[in-house]
């Protein structure tokens, strides 16, 4: 029995039963320039890398993975 359970969702899994992920915001705007004075870009050699929110005028908050040293 445990057998065909397994076939069965082998055999699912290649169907495209789940939506492919999309790299858009659902439910977004845009926003005016300097609408949004918490949100901050991290820029490296004038290369924009990620964003973050400010939590304090000398501090950024952001993602573990935009920072790699």
């Amino acid at each position: 029995m445990w057998f065909l359970i397994l076939c069965l969702a082998l055999s699912l899994a290649g169907t495209g039963a789940v939506p492919q992920i999309q790299s858009r915001i659902i439910g977004g705007w845009e926003c005016e320039k300097h609408s949004q004075p918490w949100q901050a870009a991290l820029y490296y050699f004038s290369k924009f890398q990620c964003g973050g929110v400010l939590v304090d005028p000398q501090w950024v908050l952001t993602a573990a993975h935009c920072i790699n040293e």
